[in-house]
């Protein structure tokens, strides 16, 4: 997992700094993009052909939340996404979606199975 996010950052620096390689640049499935910065808070992310899906990430916003008892700040975000439907199923995407939303909310379950 170490390597893997070493990996992303080395890419993305690369992709920065204008020294990535086409091959590093290219034969991706997903892309994740971010519109938050620039203050999107909902998006929609079209997909890079041949790539058959995108997530953006928006930006995170503090958020009045009702625990039950009263109302508490969280931060919170939106997740924007967008499937080819030709080759991925729309409920296999949800559960996709899901899934990065248990593990952004909740991290330590990266480390379980």
């Amino acid at each position: 997992l170490w390597e893997c996010g070493a990996e992303v950052n080395r890419l993305a620096e690369a992709a920065k700094s204008g020294t990535a390689s086409r091959d590093e640049l290219s034969g991706s499935t997903i892309t994740i993009t971010s519109l938050g910065a620039m203050g999107g808070v909902a998006t929609t992310p079209v997909i890079n052909y041949p790539e058959v899906a995108i997530v953006g990430v928006n930006k995170m916003m503090v958020r009045p939340v009702w625990d039950g008892t009263q109302f508490i700040p969280r931060k919170m975000m939106n997740l924007s996404s967008s499937f080819d439907h030709r080759v991925i199923d729309g409920w296999d995407a949800a559960v996709f979606v899901q899934r990065i939303k248990a593990l952004l909310e909740t991290p330590a379950l990266i480390f379980v199975d």
